[in-house]
């Protein structure tokens, strides 16, 4: 009986690691959602209202990391104005590949730069790249994330086979 109980714990416990190491892929997946949804309600925004991009910015609320992302944009928009050649900073974005942060880091840097049409024409030509990101970042998902909770629920039968 102990032994059941005390496999019933391991088989719960590597699932959840693998669980918990398969969230980057969601936050990933998560967050080229929001990037895509943003620049459909920037393309919006810029046809129509016109908003400066801070009240712009605050008139919707996103989830996750994306949500931390844009206030950390808007804080640093005075910095990148005075100083275009500094970094943003992805600390805490490490779901991210490399090629992805500088896909992302060049679509801010162009958001509230030049006339309306001409951010009209860079933002939808932006739609087929994000759509690009966003069904990656899904396809990642279902393979990787189901994978890694398959992965530890099996860790955790292996594991119990070799108690038993």
């Amino acid at each position: 009986m102990v032994k059941f109980l005390l496999g019933i714990a391991i088989v719960a416990f590597t699932s959840y690691c693998g669980f918990v190491l398969s969230k980057k892929y969601r936050k990933r997946k998560l967050f080229f959602v929001q990037l895509k949804e943003f620049n459909e309600r920037f393309l919006s925004e810029i046809s129509y209202y016109r908003r400066p991009l801070g009240e712009f910015v605050s008139k919707y609320v996103y989830k996750g990391e994306f949500q931390d992302f844009l206030q950390n944009f808007i804080f640093e928009l005075d910095e990148l104005s005075q100083n275009p050649e500094k970094a943003f900073s992805f600390v805490g974005f490490e779901f991210l590949t490399d090629e992805e942060k500088s896909v992302v880091e060049d679509y801010f840097r162009m958001l509230g730069k030049g006339d309306s049409a001409s951010q009209k024409t860079y933002f939808s030509a932006e739609k087929e790249r994000l759509a690009k990101l966003q069904t990656n970042a899904e396809n990642d998902c279902k393979k990787y994330g189901d994978l890694y909770i398959k992965l530890g629920f099996l860790c955790g039968l292996l594991i119990l086979i070799l108690i038993i």
